[in-house]
């Protein structure tokens, strides 16, 4: 198993209790765990509602990453792979702290981390609360497809616009026609392209979020909630899970502590 710092307790959205992450490999890597402060949680009215452009661009990759062996193909990433440090990302469209770190927390990353080349960060599906949430991940992958070879900063709008749609869990603002709504709204991003694929390419796509799932839960350990993270210096093999709706500092502290690795 890869180098692995502690995983650190925070509040996290999920349908079912989450699942225990064990602490040997971190222990035995660094002998305790790295205090990461307290969590953040977000409140509607702390958000800033801006949607604007995110700071570096989306591009397709495709092959392994190295050490945590997360699959990239079918996946956005920001930023360049040639980045010091890789931020995984598992999110689910209907879970509102997601919301709150693509409002808040990935902006400020972008800017401070990605645009200067130290962090890519790899977008991964990982729905937990039912057939809405599923929907919506299959038709995430959809429109990166649709977009990865000429445009993929068109699936970039496509995510936070859908973010910015936000109800209540499976009271069907995420249901298919409503996301073919919303993508019809995407500069960049044909609805008709994206309805082919869920119509054509279900199964590939079904197959492809759940490969995100698997990884995230049986390969690396990851709780079974969202947002889900894990940040890994491919260089030295080390890495740490981030669990919860964790405030902006304290993926500053692992920044920090990843780049000393």
């Amino acid at each position: 198993m890869q180098d692995r710092f502690a995983d650190v307790t925070d509040d996290t959205d999920a349908d079912e209790p989450p699942i225990t992450v064990s602490r040997r490999t971190a222990l035995a890597a660094l002998g305790g765990t790295v205090a990461l402060g307290g969590a953040g949680v977000y409140a509607a009215s702390m958000r800033s509602d801006s949607r604007g452009a995110l700071a570096g661009d989306f591009t397709r990759t495709d092959g392994e990453s190295a050490h945590l062996g997360v699959n990239y193909a079918g996946s956005p990433v920001l930023g360049s792979l040639d980045a010091d440090l890789r931020l995984f990302y598992w999110t689910d469209y209907q879970c509102p702290y997601c919301e709150g770190f693509d409002a808040d927390t990935l902006p400020k990353l972008a800017e401070n981390h990605v645009a200067t080349g130290e962090l890519a960060v790899v977008f991964l599906e990982l729905p937990v609360f039912g057939a809405d949430s599923t929907t919506a991940a299959q038709a995430s992958k959809c429109a990166w497809r649709a977009v990865r070879d000429d445009d993929p900063n068109a699936w970039g709008r496509w995510h936070r616009h859908v973010f910015a749609q936000q109800g209540g869990k499976n009271d069907g603002w995420a249901s298919e026609p409503k996301l073919y709504e919303y993508t019809a709204d995407v500069d960049g991003v044909d609805e008709a392209d994206v309805r082919l694929c869920m119509d054509d390419r279900r199964d590939a796509v079904t197959a492809a979020v759940q490969e995100d799932v698997d990884t995230a839960v049986d390969h690396l350990g990851l709780r079974r909630a969202t947002p889900a993270f894990a940040m890994s210096n491919p260089e030295s093999g080390a890495w740490l899970d981030i669990p919860g709706a964790q405030p902006y500092e304290t993926f500053e502290r692992v920044i920090d502590r990843l780049q000393d690795a």
